[in-house]
């Protein structure tokens, strides 16, 4: 019994520190929104893989970086609400 009380505290103490978790109630939207500001955070951090990135796409690492970033702060295009013609 004390150890599913422990494994419960353990739980929510990673819950609390990792947001992008979620829960039972959170939405695919807000799910891969999340999952794709921790890809772009996890880029723009790690100078081997931003390199590695800058000399693939031939762009200097700084403006890629600044990228990253503009692309972790604003949220998913959904495919399903744009108007079509």
């Amino acid at each position: 019994m004390a150890d599913k009380v422990k494994d419960i505290n353990q739980y929510n103490q990673l819950k609390s520190k990792y947001i992008g978790l979620g829960n039972a109630d959170i939405t695919r939207e807000e799910f891969m929104t999340n999952v794709n500001r921790d890809i772009y955070s996890s880029l723009a951090q790690h100078d081997n893989i931003l390199y590695y990135n800058s000399v693939i796409i031939n762009e200097p690492m700084e403006l890629l970086r600044q990228k990253m970033i503009k692309k972790m702060a604003s949220p998913i295009q959904n495919n399903a609400k744009k108007p079509e013609n």
